[in-house]
């Protein structure tokens, strides 16, 4: 009975099941374990997204704030360029004033700074005085 070839094929059938049952399974194990891996990489990778995501957010909101407030410099510096132009027409004799320091600063003597910027003598004296230290 125990030689009887039809007992050895079935002996042989289940051995090879039962190996090929434990090849299966030992793969499905080794699956199991690269799918959990991946799944704590993708967890990782997703917290990693999101960390990004916030600081870009944050940077956008600091890019418009900063946007925002160059806007307003560049509005003051035009009320400010206004401002100093009508200056400028208002007071001429400033602009005498601003010549004459500039002479001043060029070497010129008092005589030419009072012939060109038809100033008073004092007042020359005055402007060489304070510019030329």
């Amino acid at each position: 009975m125990w030689f009887e070839p039809a007992f050895i094929l079935a002996a042989i059938a289940l051995v090879v099941g039962i190996v090929a049952l434990f090849v299966a399974w030992s793969m499905w194990r080794q699956s199991q374990r690269k799918l959990e891996a991946m799944s704590r990489l993708m967890r990782e990778l997703t917290r990693t997204r999101d960390s990004y995501r916030k600081q870009i957010e944050e940077l956008q909101a600091a890019s418009i704030g900063i946007g925002n407030k160059v806007g307003e410099l560049y509005r003051q510096q035009d009320k400010l360029s206004e401002q100093h132009q009508e200056l400028a027409l208002k007071d001429p004799q400033g602009k005498l004033y601003s010549r004459a320091t500039r002479m001043v600063q060029l070497g010129a003597d008092i005589d030419e700074i009072m012939a060109e910027c038809e100033m008073p003598r004092a007042e020359a004296e005055l402007l060489i005085t304070l510019h030329r230290q």
